[in-house]
């Protein structure tokens, strides 16, 4: 049970809708590991509220916000400041409220490429939102020669054939958009909120692919954050355990 006083550092999600999302008990389990009198509450936020939402955050002395589906691009203009990776990517996934300005980071990019060897390798990314874009700025910084399909796009759907990395940057979880190929990395940023692995993560562990799957990610991306929020190493072991039990 986590206990808010009136001394507690308050950070939150916004998204629409939040209420799927293992990062409230990830990062409240980080918090209580390192003793910090903090607390991280979900904040469903309609998109017409956004701007309301974020400023209302900020004047009420919240530390930070993760931002979710829908609001990671459209974020972008409430913001004070991007770092250079937001920037890059044009999407956010982390607030920090610091001296008056509001800091737009993005942390989904670097949380699958520190988990996969993506120089000189060619990498198919599904989807063309802010989590698509922010993983598009990774891979290509990583030395990644990458391809982005999305449903919106022509030439949907695209066959694996000839990648080395396939990544869906979507939030479909029960149907396979792209079925994978043996011998690929496989990255999927969704995630099913009781552990169970999603319908491309089954498909890619059945052709025996290097898999990374939406915990994994969350957990990096988290932890990023985390330490953007209180200036502290994330405690990994405690994050993650918190995500597996659900």
């Amino acid at each position: 049970m986590i206990e808010i006083r009136g001394t507690t550092t308050l950070v939150g999600l916004l998204g629409w809708p939040t209420s799927h999302s293992l990062s409230p008990p990830m990062q409240n389990a980080g918090f209580a590991a390192l003793g910090l009198d903090w607390a991280y509450v979900p904040l469903p936020t309609p998109p017409e509220l956004l701007a309301d939402a974020v400023r209302g955050l900020a004047a009420t002395g919240f530390a930070g916000a993760n931002v979710t589906i829908p609001h990671k691009q459209s974020v972008i203009e409430h913001c004070d400041e991007l770092d250079p990776i937001a920037t890059a990517a044009s999407s956010v996934n982390t607030l920090v409220f610091s001296d008056g300005r509001i800091v737009g980071s993005s942390t989904d990019g670097d949380a699958v490429t520190s988990q996969i060897d993506a120089a000189g390798r060619r990498a198919l990314v599904l989807g063309a939102g802010g989590s698509s874009r922010a993983v598009v700025e990774a891979l290509e910084r990583a030395g990644a020669q990458v391809t982005v399909s999305s449903r919106r796009l022509p030439g949907w759907p695209p066959s694996s054939t000839g990648f080395d990395v396939l990544v869906n940057a979507t939030p479909v979880k029960d149907d396979i958009l792209v079925p994978p190929r043996p011998g690929q990395q496989v990255v999927d940023l969704a995630y099913l909120s009781d552990g169970r692995d999603t319908a491309l993560v089954t498909a890619a562990r059945e052709q025996g692919c290097e898999v990374v799957d939406g915990l994994d990610v969350l957990l990096f991306q988290g932890a990023a954050a985390f330490e953007r929020w209180t200036g502290l190493a994330a405690p990994l072991l405690a994050m993650r355990e918190a995500l597996r039990e659900g």
